[in-house]
């Protein structure tokens, strides 16, 4: 049933012993044609210590429709209106149970021996080291309408990050109580709100990189479209205090460089 416009709708079957080292993310708007795919490439491997969490942004298709009949792999889900996919995330996370958070988009896919991979990591460290990582990453392969086409990621280095983004955000788990502390992403951001947070978050910011794909990230969301990104890592520098000069130069390199990658698939 699509759900009337305005309405708001929720479940949350999980008992209250429900305890997982890793809970899983999904926003999404209007997304029947490809969430069903998603929630199958989580269903074939998960386990009792993973949960999926759907958050929809009153969508006006079937996407509701698809979330209700998925109830048992999806254990919680949240329809309401929101201000943009970190408003989205950053509702999940009260609701979260997991010890790491991590995202995905209802477009893209779990790969196979993800939440092995990711759970295995996890259950590595107890739960109140005092160095656990904060963030715990993979690589993700980029594709065209399911075809794959690149691969995202490289080994984590503080130095590099003001710089870019090295990390594949999709399934990155995120240590829950970490995220958080650090008040959740900031949801002005349209697209590079995952940047801004590590940057904000930098100092003693511990990232463990897994040499495992994570997902299968479908091209053209937010983060992938050409000019808008680049004006919000400008934007997400200046708000970390990193200075003028370096905030521009690395801008127009970018602008650059999408410029040149533009000319090359025409």
């Amino acid at each position: 049933m699509i759900p009337p416009a305005g309405a708001s709708r929720r479940f949350d079957d999980r008992p209250e012993a429900h305890d997982p080292l890793l809970s899983i993310i999904c926003a999404v708007r209007n997304g029947e044609a490809t969430l069903r795919q998603m929630i199958d490439s989580y269903a074939v491997q998960q386990t009792v210590q993973t949960e999926l969490l759907v958050i929809d942004a009153l969508s006006n298709d079937s996407t509701w429709s698809i979330v209700e009949s998925c109830r048992g792999t999806v254990v919680a889900a949240l329809s309401e209106a929101d201000r943009g996919i970190y408003d989205a995330w950053n509702k999940a996370l009260p609701m979260c149970r997991g010890r790491y958070v991590a995202f995905i988009g209802c477009d893209d896919r779990l790969a196979p021996g993800a939440l092995q991979a990711l759970v295995a990591a996890i259950d590595a460290q107890p739960a109140d080291a005092p160095d656990a990582p904060h963030l715990i990453a993979g690589f993700n392969v980029l594709t065209r309408q399911g075809t794959p086409v690149g691969l995202l990621g490289e080994a984590f280095r503080l130095d590099r990050l003001p710089r870019r983004l090295m990390i594949a955000h999709v399934m990155a788990a995120h240590q829950r109580t970490w995220m958080i502390a650090a008040g959740g992403y900031d949801s002005s951001f349209r697209s590079s709100g995952d940047y801004e947070l590590l940057l904000r978050e930098r100092k003693g910011l511990r990232v463990k990189t897994l040499p495992a794909i994570l997902a299968f990230m479908e091209d053209g969301g937010t983060s992938r479209q050409r000019w808008t990104p680049h004006l919000e890592n400008f934007r997400a520098r200046r708000k970390a205090g990193l200075g003028t000069a370096l905030s521009t130069w690395l801008f127009v390199r970018a602008i650059a460089f999408t410029a040149l990658r533009i000319l090359n698939l025409k």
